[in-house]
Parts: C-alpha cells; structure tokens; sequence
C-alpha cells in the first residue's frame, strides 16, 4: 500500500501564540528566537491570525501585532496530504500555515520545510517528481469522479545500452527523455520518473485519449537524435476510459491497480516486440 506524507508528519509542534495588541517592538527579539520565525495571534482567547518575523521588520517598533498582520488567515488540518498543503501555500502565497488537529491549532508549517520534505521526493537526476506524484493526483481526481488514465514508458533494451556506453550515457539519455515527455505532455498531465528507465504520465482523460498521446510520446521518443546516434525506442502500457459501474470506494486501492496493471501491459509489450500500445489495447479491461 502507497503511503503519502501527510502534513502530520513533517509540521512544528513548538509554537507560542502572541496577543494582539502586543508591541512589536516586545515580539521582534522573541520572534527572532523561535524556531518557527512565526507565531499564531490571538485576540481574546480566538485565533485571528498569524505574525512572522518578516512582518515585523515591515512594522514600526511603536505598532502593535494587530498592525503588522497581513495576508488572510489559512488553517490546514493535520492529515491533509503534502502535495494538497503544496496547492495552498502556491493558491495564498503565503510562507506559514497553521495546523489543526480534531479542530484544534496544533502547530505551524512553513513553505521552507514543506519544500524541502518535498525535495525528497524530485529525481535528482531528471528533476521529475517520483511515484508518490501520480499517485497524489490519481487519487484526488478518482475522488472527484473525474476519468483518469495512465501511461506507463519502459525504455527498450537499456540494460545494454548502459553495459556498451556507460551509465554516464545512459543518464544522458534519461535526461534527454524526461526532457521530451516534460515538453510535450498536455498542461494538464502529471510525469513522474517512476524509477530506473520507467516513466509515468496521468492524464485526466478518457482511454482513447490516453492512448493517443502514448502513441504521439513514443513517436517523439523514437525520432529524436539521442546522444552518440544511439536509437531509443520505449514500450508502453496505457490503462484508463470511461467509467461504467461506480468504481471501488477506495481510490488508492484503484490508483495501485492502474499502476500495476499499465507496468505489466508495457513489460508484455517488450516481451512482444509490439509496437506502442497495440497489444495493451486489444482486450483493455477499463477499471478506472
């Protein structure tokens, strides 16, 4: 089972809250202290805000809290998931949020530590999202009842590729096919390097077009100029279109089976020598 990092997992804990009609110059030199470089504010027991160190450096030492507050007021619950908690900070354009658990303010995150726990999850080597991407996206668009389909690229032969020229070619070529499925993929689709040659796309579409796009990637792939005249040519599983019955009531269970299901129709067409999704269409069971 897929495990996405939740916000729960990564926020501070540590935090102390200020009043309202503090002094800034009485909260500056606290401020600086704190871990956070933030602090909740309150007025009369109710939470009407946030103030950072930022803020304060805006703000006449002769003000109160109240006046150096900007930006609107946004609370996360604790169990939303990272890439959602990436949504809201790029929606408000804020640096902190406040956490809440069971409705409770609980903590603080800031943008600095949510990108750098999602650091961990870019390729370093094509600076592509890992797996944990598509599987976000799959499942919120399954929850929304949106039809999804996905495309599965497992490069031909490139075991030998990398034993005749070297890993430092065959990187090169990674690169280069991350750069070619980044340019060319709808606005709307998601890419992942899902590990070793294998790279996913979602696409919020039906089959049809997911299959259509799989065809236009791997002839893109297949005519470009790699590196050293080197031919590179890509299998491809595609599984996804139009829902007939309701789907599963777990969509991370559904998300694992797409997954699961376009990684074997692209090793069966490796195994076939099949060109691009001919034989992962014929006979496609639609789940998604």
């Amino acid at each position: 089972m897929i495990t996405i990092k939740r916000v729960a997992d990564i926020y501070s804990k540590e935090f102390y809250a200020v009043d309202v009609l503090d002094g800034v110059s009485k909260i500056r030199p606290f401020l600086l202290e704190t871990k956070n470089g933030c602090c909740p504010v309150m007025d009369e027991g109710n939470l009407v805000g946030v103030i950072t160190y930022k803020d304060l450096l805006r703000t006449h030492p002769n003000r109160i809290i109240a006046d150096a507050m900007q930006g609107e007021l946004v609370t996360v619950p604790a169990e939303m998931p990272l890439w959602q908690a990436k949504e809201i900070f790029e929606e408000t354009g804020l640096d902190v949020v406040l956490v809440q658990d069971e409705g409770r303010l609980s903590g603080i995150l800031s943008r600095n530590l949510l990108e750098i726990q999602l650091g961990s999850h870019i390729d370093l080597l094509t600076g592509l999202y890992k797996s944990d991407y598509i599987y976000y996206h799959g499942v919120r668009l399954l929850k929304n009842k949106q039809e999804i389909s996905v495309i599965f690229f497992d490069l031909d032969n490139f075991g030998a590729i990398d034993k005749t020229y070297g890993h430092a070619v065959g990187d090169i070529i990674l690169i280069e096919v991350s750069k070619l499925l980044r340019e060319n993929i709808p606005s709307e689709a998601f890419l992942c390097r899902f590990g070793g040659d294998e790279f996913a796309v979602l696409l919020p579409a039906h089959l049809d077009e997911g299959a259509a796009l799989a065809y236009h990637l791997a002839d893109i792939i297949d005519r470009h100029s790699f590196v050293r005249g080197i031919e590179i040519s890509v299998s491809t599983g595609v599984i996804g279109g139009q829902r007939h019955e309701e789907r599963d009531d777990d969509p991370w269970n559904t998300m694992e089976q797409l997954i699961n299901i376009a990684s074997l129709r692209s090793t069966q067409a490796k195994k076939s020598n099949a060109k691009p999704l001919m034989a992962e269409i014929q006979g496609t069971n639609v789940i998604a």
